[in-house]
């Protein structure tokens, strides 16, 4: 046999030595999806606030179009806010929030929400988007992701019916209403965002469930509408060739201010996370499952209890999933399908076959031994890998702060934030019951090994 020569022996070494960088390789924040936030409250005489969050982006156009939409939402509901408490729960406010999102390497979404409060219960809610080109201003409608006339349609109007009547399911939708909105005229008028995995079309429920306001989301993944888009938004939404992927998911909650926090934390910086919420606290905490939901965040649940699994029987256990399934059908009008147990005791419920997929981590942040944000940040540098699921818990002071900087770093970094569902449905990965997950990179949902 031949002996290989130096030189190919030095373009094989080479070789080997940029093969792993070339893996590893993942587009920054581009500049034009850099966002700068800030707020502004104003108080009324009658001591209700009008708060409105104000968006600095790479394009003066886009940030003089939503501010002008954030205006006329201020001006119009301002003046009807009743009279607010002297007590912190007896508050009376509208919050007119933007939640941004990117996709590619120059589309973003933009969702802006008017939330009237009243004694913290949601009275009220009204929404616009918009999608732009950050490179021109170019808006991005629709029409512009699926060709008139295609396929697309069709299915966006299946998944509006199914995803919706989910919702409430106890109470029957006007079907006139619902027809409206599955109609091509309807679809082309839907307000939209996309996202790191998915298209997420929004509706207020008051539109179908009188008295309700729950922002109803209907969701779909790339990979099951990408043959039906056109070649440009397929460019925009190929993140898996530009980004690595992570799951950032809080356990324990919710409580009244860190929780809050840690939204507040997620919105400035574009982000979207699964909270795993403690079932028995839903209903003392129900606005803010509301909002983790209406603010495009995943759920899970966290069982019932935080108490340790081992001291529960079989028929404790499987009678968990009915008690959360019911809390939060009363707080959001729909359920969280998968679970992660406290402590990460999983064997305990499968083997009572309680019937939720289980949602493990492959990167602990230790932010519940009280960890300071630097602390936090050195950990998750260190250890980040492609796929991980990142273990916070948002009732820890730190966390908030944690949070944000864990997202910018890891966007400089060329990762992509999904939610669980996102996560699992990049590589076509269906969650079953009594079964474990600890990450997901090509399909490889089991421990990470190191």
């Amino acid at each position: 046999m031949r002996k290989p020569s130096h030189l190919s022996l030095f373009a094989l070494t080479l070789l080997l030595l940029i093969l792993p960088l070339s893996l590893a390789f993942a587009e920054p924040l581009q500049e034009c999806h850099k966002v700068q936030m800030d707020k502004v409250d104003t108080t009324q005489a009658n001591k209700s606030v009008v708060r409105i969050w104000t968006v600095d982006t790479a394009l003066d156009s886009v940030d003089d179009e939503i501010r002008s939409i954030e205006d006329a939402y201020a001006e119009r509901l301002g003046p009807d806010l009743p009279k607010a408490g002297s007590s912190a729960n007896a508050n009376s406010r509208v919050d007119v929030e933007v939640r941004y999102s990117r996709t590619g390497l120059t589309w973003m979404s933009f969702v802006i929400q008017a939330r009237t409060t009243y004694h913290r219960d949601l009275t009220g809610q009204e929404i616009t988007s918009r999608t732009y080109d950050m490179t021109s201003g170019e808006r991005i409608l629709l029409s512009d992701i699926f060709p008139l006339g295609s396929d697309a349609w069709q299915i966006l109007a299946q998944a509006v019916r199914t995803q919706l009547t989910a919702y409430f399911p106890e109470e029957i939708p006007d079907e006139g209403i619902l027809d409206e909105l599955c109609s091509v005229e309807g679809l082309l008028d839907a307000p939209f965002s996309l996202h790191g995995l998915s298209l997420v079309l929004h509706y207020p429920a008051y539109l179908l469930y009188p008295g309700h306001y729950t922002l109803m989301e209907v969701t779909l993944m790339y990979p099951d509408i990408r043959p039906y888009m056109t070649a440009r938004a397929q460019t925009e939404t190929d993140n898996l060739t530009y980004y690595q992927t992570v799951a950032l998911t809080f356990d324990d909650g919710p409580v009244r201010t860190n929780s809050t926090l840690v939204l507040q934390s997620l919105m400035t910086v574009g982000c979207r996370g699964t909270f795993f919420v403690v079932g028995n606290r839903i209903s003392a905490y129900d606005d803010l499952v509301q909002r983790e939901h209406d603010e495009g965040h995943a759920h899970g649940y966290h069982n019932w209890h935080h108490g340790t699994v081992t001291k529960s029987s079989a028929t404790a256990l499987r009678a968990m999933k009915t008690k959360c399934d019911t809390a939060m059908l009363a707080a959001i009008g729909t359920i969280a399908t998968y679970d992660r147990v406290p402590y990460g005791l999983y064997p305990e419920m499968i083997k009572a076959q309680v019937g939720w997929p289980y949602i493990q981590w492959s990167l602990d942040t230790y932010d519940w031994r009280g960890k300071s944000t630097n602390a936090v940040l050195s950990t998750v540098k260190k250890e980040i890998q492609d796929g991980d699921i990142i273990l916070c818990h948002d009732i820890k002071d730190n966390t908030p702060e944690s949070a944000r900087q864990i997202c910018l770093t890891l966007m400089e970094r060329g990762y992509m934030f999904l939610t669980i569902d996102e996560l699992f449905a990049k590589d076509g990965v269906v969650l079953e019951p009594d079964t474990v997950y600890f990450h997901c990179v090509d399909g490889d949902t089991t421990i990470r090994k190191n």
